[in-house]
């Protein structure tokens, strides 16, 4: 079965599977981090450093001028994390096997492997390979090897978009969390790695690897590439999924003049009641939020300058349109950006939907939208 086919499988995690099913040919023009920061330059008279990921825009959703205007964006990565076990099928994992077992693994892909090189995982030896299909716009990392404590063999297949220039980073970041975290037998030897602080470990599956906060890890539901597979999942032969929480984000951007301070503005919890409000209301006034709770706020010093960061619950108007089958609410910081000196202020709402996996609903966490204000904020040159 092709990805393709497998992708009208389980409309809830669309998104997941989109990546590998061609639909990117009809997408709207990706755009680069670096023309994004050249339409601030032209349009807003801003500089701004901007993560690098895919950005797409259109014309209806810019307005205004330099001196005060707006622009919705949405900005696009798409990555993603197989992990595969069953039985061992070959005593010594070669190139020469690799070479073979790889495009088996998601027939009618195309898969060509690259390149083979050893690598270590759990103490045992394995090949690493680099992947292109024949449609080229992902790219993909296989880790395979044996564990003969459990009598297993495992495959990791980690992917990532190039047509919306998902940075090669990410992928690199999941090689490393097969290669070090993961244990498929009990003697394992690990290593902790800095931002991987959330585990996952499964007595059914006799795995556990540490990853990154915003990964989504669960059972995988487009079946098992394993020739023995019959339909049954257990410890002898399963697969997992992950998947990241901000693949598709939000970003409104706001530029104009910095208002004012009355003299009787007073502080809530540390921050100025007027920062609240102008917050407040220009969330409640993007285009696609039906209403926004806050939750929690903060001022920070970032570079020398006060920012003011909004957090909480946003309602949608609509149910999000990236991903059919996703719930409607979403979570969403705001960005306050104040220059006194040249009497300038940056807004920016950063949204991300809650995923619906399995019937639950989950929020994103906390530490995707504080990267992006520190991002906004640290790049942002009035």
């Amino acid at each position: 079965m092709s990805r393709q086919s497998i992708l009208t499988a389980s409309l809830p995690i669309l998104l997941i599977m989109i990546a590998a099913s061609g639909v990117f040919a009809q997408t709207p023009l990706v755009h680069t981090a670096a023309e994004m920061e050249a339409l601030f330059a032209d349009k807003a008279n801003l500089g701004i450093d901007l993560p690098d990921l895919g950005y797409t825009w259109n014309d209806s959703s810019l307005t205004g001028n330099a001196v005060e205007g707006g622009i919705s964006v949405s900005a696009t990565k798409v990555i993603y994390y197989f992990l595969h076990w069953g039985p061992i099928e070959v005593p010594e994992i070669t190139e020469s096997y690799v070479r073979e077992r790889i495009p088996k693994i998601w027939p009618g892909e195309g898969l060509r492997v690259q390149s083979v090189k050893t690598a270590t995982v759990a103490g045992h030896p394995a090949r690493f390979a680099e992947v292109m299909p024949q449609r080229e716009f992902y790219r993909a990392f296989f880790l395979i090897w044996n564990c003969p404590e459990s009598g297993r063999q495992f495959i990791a297949d980690m992917n990532y978009n190039v047509q919306y220039r998902t940075p090669r980073g990410e992928l690199e970041a999941e090689f490393d969390t097969t290669k070090h975290t993961l244990a498929c037998h009990p003697e394992a030897s690990t290593k902790e790695l800095p931002d991987h602080v959330a585990r996952f470990a499964s007595h059914r599956f006799g795995i556990r690897f540490d990853h990154p906060l915003h990964w989504y890890v669960f059972e995988n539901p487009y079946g098992v590439p394993h020739p023995e597979y019959r339909g049954l999942r257990d410890r002898s032969i399963g697969s997992l999924l992950a998947n990241l929480q901000d693949m598709t984000t939000d970003i409104a951007f706001r530029w104009g003049t910095l208002p004012e301070t009355p003299t009787n503005d007073q502080q809530m919890m540390g921050s100025s009641v007027v920062h609240y409000r102008a917050a407040i209301m220009f969330a409640n006034a993007l285009e696609q939020v039906e209403s926004f709770n806050y939750d929690d706020a903060e001022t920070v010093t970032i570079n020398g300058r006060k920012v003011f960061k909004l957090f909480g619950d946003v309602v949608r108007k609509a149910p999000s349109e990236h991903v059919p089958g996703f719930v409607a609410e979403a979570r969403a910081l705001v960005v306050l950006v104040d220059d006194p000196q040249k009497q300038r202020r940056l807004q920016a709402a950063i949204i991300i939907d809650e995923y619906k996996v399995g019937g639950v609903a989950r929020k994103p966490v906390r530490d995707i939208f504080d990267r992006w204000a520190v991002a906004v904020a640290e790049g942002v040159a009035f």
